[in-house]
C-alpha cells in the first residue's frame, strides 16, 4: 500500500477544514495563506488567524452580531 507524503496529507486535512467552514459558514470566502495564517473574508470583513478553531469562534461571532443587527 501507498501511504501519502506527508505534505499531500497535510493538504487535504486543510483542504477538509475549508470545506466544512465554508459549509458552515455560508457567505465566506475561506482559505489559507502561504504564512500559515487562517483568513475569511465576508464583504468588507476580514478574519485572520494561525489557528483554524479560533477563526471558527470569532466567525461564530460574527455571524451572531449579523443576526441581532441585520443590515437591511
Amino acid at each position: 500500500m501507498i501511504r501519502p507524503m506527508g505534505v499531500q496529507r497535510t493538504a487535504w486535512h486543510e483542504g477538509d477544514h475549508v470545506r466544512d467552514l465554508a459549509a458552515e459558514f455560508a457567505g465566506w470566502r475561506i482559505g489559507r495563506g502561504g504564512s500559515g495564517h487562517w483568513w475569511a473574508v465576508r464583504g468588507n470583513q476580514l478574519v485572520r488567524t494561525l489557528n483554524v478553531d479560533e477563526l471558527r469562534i470569532r466567525l461564530k461571532e460574527l455571524d451572531g452580531l449579523r443576526a441581532v443587527r441585520p443590515h437591511g
